[in-house]
């Protein structure tokens, strides 16, 4: 975003992008991104992660999501911006109220200004002048007094651009402008004195000023007064305005449109007077435009991108569940190390029904290495045990990082990735269904193209539309392809077989990512999910029977049932 001054072009502060150059770039990428397959929006919720995120624009949230910048310069710069907003507490709150502000100001107030032609409308300009000037004094000492604790560049940047709005000869000329219209309206008509024309029959035909006095109309003068202080507290009346001639309506004034007309008659008959001020303002306003204070506006919607998101860590870390800045290493590193991950969808969900728990009680947390010794998993494990959570966990925790917040998770260090694609079949879809077959095969293959060993790639019961025997055939395929290519990823499938086709798949020597079995923890003897991974092999079973017992049928209550209807 740029701004005229004398014929340079000037940048002006963002808070997303370190400069025009980056901006633009980041266009261009969003762009090209367009091409590619973009179920991993729906599948890891992006439009409900930006809803917890940003409630007010989440939108605009969710376009910095989905930019998946690769920019390790940009995400730093959000990164230092956010940690300041984080640690001077009243950082945020000044800015975004001050900017609000100073916006609604020049919005609703400055940009409807008209010609002054009432003294209602002078105070309206005054005020907005007086509003503006406020606003900027207000940064300036708050910068005076926190200053030395502001890191970023993103924020000493902006700060910077209000000081020299502070320290310019515009804003220094708008002030001295301000306060001789306070002078002039100090000293300002403060009653006037008005002859009224009569006719033969006593009615009004005509009016005009005939005086007008800095002091408030008073007790009628003695002539005590008249001998001593003619002149000064009582001075003589005498014609100081041309009458004019205007027959009155014979009507009480009863709203605010005649009594805005009397106000513009007064100022416009008072004209000696109230060209001052015209000139004064007009000078004031011509010099607050030459500033360009209209091209921050885009602040405003910055402000509360990352206002939504430090209510959302601090509403977290009140409740025990702790984020983290992550540490952004280099796409060709291929490396992620995560401690504590959660799930960001999940926790929106379980908040809005458990209001007292915290912590532990409130949410599990898991870790997750990706490096050369095991960067594809195959994630098995009991039905409902969390397998879904946890794979849209990694995906979210990646975007958020990219995007530059912070983690969902105690520690993460973390590659850069290209690109998430994602393939979460939905259950109505699910089946021996071989229209549904033919398509995800079809989506596997265009993903195929264009994924890289710098990619993420996510898998939830992918492969389940055809026979058992061909499905663990056609994902074990599809895994050794994708570990051939390099990407890291997570497959959570309840096909047990491909887990224990790791060891195999890993002795082809053109694998660039090796395969790790985990499983989703389940107590042996109930089948109680403990929602915590583990290394190692699926067990026999997937503790189906203990979903059915919850939710399915009740046998013994159908057999009850059926002898009592046949004793009916």
């Amino acid at each position: 975003m740029f701004r005229k001054e004398e014929k340079n072009l000037k940048p002006i502060i963002d808070l997303i992008y370190p400069n025009e150059e980056k901006k633009s770039k980041m266009n261009e990428r969003r762009y090209r991104l367009s091409n590619l397959p973009e179920d991993y929006i729906s599948n890891l919720e992006v439009s409900s992660v930006s809803e917890l995120m940003c409630p007010r624009n989440q939108y605009f949230c969710s376009q910095i999501l989905k930019e998946l910048c690769d920019d390790e310069e940009i995400i730093k710069y959000r990164q230092d911006a956010l940690d300041d907003f984080l640690n001077v507490k009243t950082l945020l709150p000044t800015l975004y109220s001050t900017i609000t502000d100073m916006l609604t100001n020049d919005r609703v107030n400055i940009h409807n200004i008209e010609s002054v032609q009432s003294f209602t409308a002078l105070n309206g300009q005054i005020a907005a002048l007086d509003c503006y000037i406020e606003c900027i004094d207000r940064l300036h000492d708050f910068y005076s007094l926190n200053g030395a604790n502001i890191k970023s560049d993103a924020i000493t940047k902006l700060f910077s651009y209000f000081e020299d709005i502070y320290s310019s000869d515009e804003y220094s000329h708008i002030k001295d402008c301000m306060k001789e219209l306070h002078k002039a309206i100090d000293n300002r008509v403060r009653s006037v004195t008005v002859a009224i024309n009569f006719d033969e029959e006593m009615l009004p035909v005509s009016a005009g000023i005939v005086d007008y006095s800095t002091k408030p109309v008073g007790v009628k003068p003695s002539v005590f007064d008249r001998i001593l202080y003619r002149g000064a507290e009582f001075p003589e009346t005498t014609v100081k305005g041309k009458l004019y001639t205007k027959y009155i309506p014979r009507k009480t004034v009863t709203n605010d449109t005649d009594i805005n007309e009397i106000d513009k008659a007064l100022f416009n008959e008072l004209e000696r007077i109230t060209d001052r001020y015209i000139r004064t303002l007009s000078d004031a306003m011509a010099t607050y435009r030459k500033i360009g204070f209209e091209e921050i506006y885009a602040l405003e919607t910055q402000l509360d991108f990352y206002s939504g998101v430090v209510r959302f860590i601090e509403a977290a870390a009140s409740r025990k569940i702790e984020m983290c800045r992550p540490v952004i290493l280099p796409k060709d590193k291929r490396y992620c190390e995560i401690k504590g991950l959660f799930d960001v969808a999940f926790y929106k969900r379980i908040s809005a029904v458990e209001h007292d728990k915290t912590g532990d009680e409130f949410i599990v947390r898991n870790d997750i290495t990706f490096d050369d010794s095991a960067s594809f998993y195959i994630l098995t494990g009991a039905n409902n045990g969390g397998k879904t959570t946890f794979v849209r966990a990694v995906g979210i925790c990646q975007l958020l990082s990219q995007a530059g917040l912070y983690a969902p998770a105690r520690e993460c260090k973390i590659s850069i990735c290209d690109y998430i694609y994602t393939n979460f079949p939905k259950e109505e879809e699910v089946g021996i269904n071989s229209s549904r077959f033919t398509t995800e095969i079809k989506e596997f293959k265009e993903i195929s193209k264009t994924i890289t060993d710098q990619s993420l790639l996510l898998m939830n019961e992918s492969i389940q539309s055809t026979t058992p025997k061909e499905c663990i055939e056609i994902a074990s395929e599809l895994v050794r392809i994708f570990a051939i290519i390099g990407a890291r990823g997570v497959f959570a499938t309840h096909l047990t077989d491909i887990a224990h086709m790791c060891d195999e798949i890993n002795k082809d020597e053109d694998v660039r990512s090796k395969l790790l079995s985990i499983v989703m923890e389940s107590d042996e003897q109930t089948g109680e999910r403990k929602y915590k991974i583990v290394k190692g092999l699926p067990t026999e079973h997937s503790f189906a029977k203990t979903v059915f017992d919850k939710f399915g049928i009740d046998i013994s209550y159908i057999r009850k049932k059926s002898k009592k209807d046949e004793r009916a």
